[in-house]
């Protein structure tokens, strides 16, 4: 299986990092002002978009502030069954943010585009959490 791996600092404590990938007002503020659903353990985030595959999400961990982990269930391709995680650590006053996206049956296709938009999401996680004004990478 193959895996995505992404890392970044943000300016922040991990608890804000958490708050924004936990909460419906977090995840709208950096990911798609869309969104819907829950970011507890058993929830299910839904992401609509208008000019690319929905995605969902169903949330398996979350562990306050250290570890968060998604379940694909709906989005294109090979998408579905795989899984991120966001590990989060502090670092020299900031959080150091660890993605990986897992479950891949190959590095071809939708592995590709994902890889990309997940260095594209993280960008504008960053940007939400040190601003704390929306920074949505998709509409």
């Amino acid at each position: 299986m193959s895996e995505i791996d992404h890392e970044l600092k943000i300016e922040a404590p991990p608890e804000r990092v958490f708050a924004a990938l936990t909460t419906l007002e977090g995840v709208r503020g950096w990911h798609a002002p869309a969104a819907s659903g829950s970011g507890e353990v058993g929830g299910e985030w839904v992401f609509p978009y208008a000019d690319h595959p929905e995605f969902r999400w169903d949330v398996t961990e979350s562990e306050a502030p250290t570890r968060v982990a998604w379940r694909c269930t709906r989005g294109p391709g090979d998408s579905v069954g795989t899984t991120a995680t966001f590990t989060l650590e502090p670092v020299d006053g900031r959080t150091l943010v660890e993605l990986r996206h897992a479950g891949w049956p190959g590095t071809h296709g939708n592995f590709r585009k994902c890889n990309t938009t997940w260095g594209v999401l993280l960008h504008h996680l960053r940007d939400y959490v040190e601003t704390g004004q929306p920074a949505t990478a998709f509409e």
